[in-house]
This record gives C-alpha cells, structure tokens and sequence, in this order.
C-alpha cells in the first residue's frame, strides 16, 4: 500500500527562537507550509533552510494565513501545528503508522493530545484540564489539529477561535508540546496585540450592539477565575497556576475594557477630552 503524504502547516512571525526546535521535530513530514507575515528576524533564513519547507509570505492575520497554507499544501492529510510547539518521536511514529500507512481509516481527523507549558513550568491543572477523554491524563489537553485535506478550516472571526471541521475524528495517543510564554512579560505583549485585533474587528456602532456592563464584566471574572483555580484545580499547579488563571481572566477584562474604550470615541466623540 503507498503511504499516503502529510503536511505540516503553520503560520509564523519573528519565531527565529522556537523555528528551530518545532522544524527539526518534523523532519518525517513530506512538506511543511510556513507562512510568514513578512518576519523581521532570522525566521525566514531559518524556514528556508530546511529541505522539506515550502515557504510562503502574506501580509495577513494568522488564521487566515494558516488557511492558506492548508489550501497550498499538497498532502493527504494536514498537521496543524505552531512554531511554538514541537510534535513527541512517539506522536511521530504514530501518524506514519497508524494514519499514513491506512489510506482506509474511517475518520476526517484526529484530536491529539498535547501539553502547555507557561513560564518554564508544564501546566496540568487550570487553564489545561480537559477531561473531554477522561481524568486519567491530568495535563494533556486536546486539539483537532490533524485531519485530512479538505476535512477542517478556520472561520477566521477571533484570534482564539477552533478549527470549523466535518466528519468523524478518532484520538491518538501521542503527545506534542506546547512550549508557550517564557514570561509573564511576553504573555502581556500577545494578550495587548490579540485583544486590540479581536475589538478593531467588532462594530461598535451597530444596530443592537450593547457596550460592556461593569456590574456584568465583574460577575464574569469572577466565574472564570473560580471556574479555572478552583473547579479546574488549577491551585494544583502552585504559584505558576495562580498566575496563568489570572492572566486568563485578566484577558477577558482587558478586552472588555478596550471594546467599552472603543464605543465611547465613536459614539460618544464629545465626552472625550483630546490632550
């Protein structure tokens, strides 16, 4: 039987730190689609140096660049995956010969588990429980991430959206990882870039649109916080727990807060004092 092929696809920018690591983890992979927006480090020099990368540039925003990727890769199947993540030799010889190798399986796709590590420390608890599959793996979330060309695409409407899939999807039992923040620092960079993206798409001037309510937005917080260090056990995971609930939560206000920001200088010009 021919073993049918895979592509990587991944979108990037400035990821001359982490390029490495997740490119060499996928030598097996009969391509790997990186689309750049237009990188001002090392990233580009990186990407090209490997023999199997076929590497595209737009200007776009992430998801709707990794849907190009998908739509120019040429394997049967796609493996969705960041620069900041790195897929396990055990994930790897499972996809050859449990997928590639079966051009018969019955499934579009396949969740596969993998691990979130926050500030230098893998996460188990909180923000990383999933118990869609069971409590026995406390620390392996699950993704949609490989399936087969055609079989899954991005909506594109947030920054933090999941893949639109179709089909029947099955579960692997190989792991990647998701080397995530270094530091609390470069966690806030991304959280000020993403919310400021996902509240320039919103129209705040449409018919019905209802600015943010504090009495709301302070009952919310305090749901998700409880939801994720108490309900999720995210306590477990010591002091990086605490911070990576409150960095979630503090997410959610901080979008809010642009989105009611936003509203009051477009409807409401005259209120704003211009200095």
């Amino acid at each position: 039987m021919i073993r049918q092929k895979i592509s990587a696809v991944m979108g990037v920018y400035n990821e001359e730190h982490n390029l490495p690591r997740c490119l060499q983890a996928l030598g097996w992979c009969d391509e790997i689609v990186v689309v750049d927006k237009f990188s001002t480090d090392r990233t580009a020099d990186i990407a090209t140096g490997f023999p199997n990368v076929v590497f595209l540039q737009s200007e776009d925003w992430l998801n709707v660049n990794i849907n190009l990727g998908i739509e120019r890769s040429t394997g049967d199947w796609i493996l969705r995956i960041d620069a900041d993540e790195v897929v396990s030799p055990e994930l790897a010889a499972e996809i050859q010969v449990k997928v590639l190798a079966l051009a018969d399986r019955p499934y579009e796709g396949f969740w596969v588990p993998n691990r979130v590590f926050f500030f230098g420390k893998w996460i188990r608890y909180g923000i990383a429980l999933d118990t869609r599959f069971g409590t026995e793996r406390p620390g392996f979330g699950y993704r949609q991430v490989l399936f087969r060309k055609g079989s899954a695409s991005y909506p594109c409407l947030r920054q933090h959206e999941e893949l639109c899939v179709r089909g029947s999807w099955s579960r692997l039992h190989g792991h990647y990882d998701h080397f995530s923040h270094r530091t609390v620092s470069q966690w806030i960079t991304k959280m000020n870039l993403y919310t400021d993206l996902d509240a320039g798409r919103i129209d705040v001037l449409a018919p019905g649109y209802l600015p943010p309510k504090p009495g709301k937005t302070v009952v919310a917080l305090a749901v998700i916080f409880y939801r994720l260090y108490v309900k999720r056990k995210g306590y477990r995971d010591g002091i990086h727990g605490f911070i990576t609930c409150a960095l979630n939560t503090a997410y959610i206000l901080v979008e809010r807060c642009k989105l009611w920001e936003k509203h009051v200088r477009q409807a409401h010009p005259g209120e704003v004092v211009d200095y």
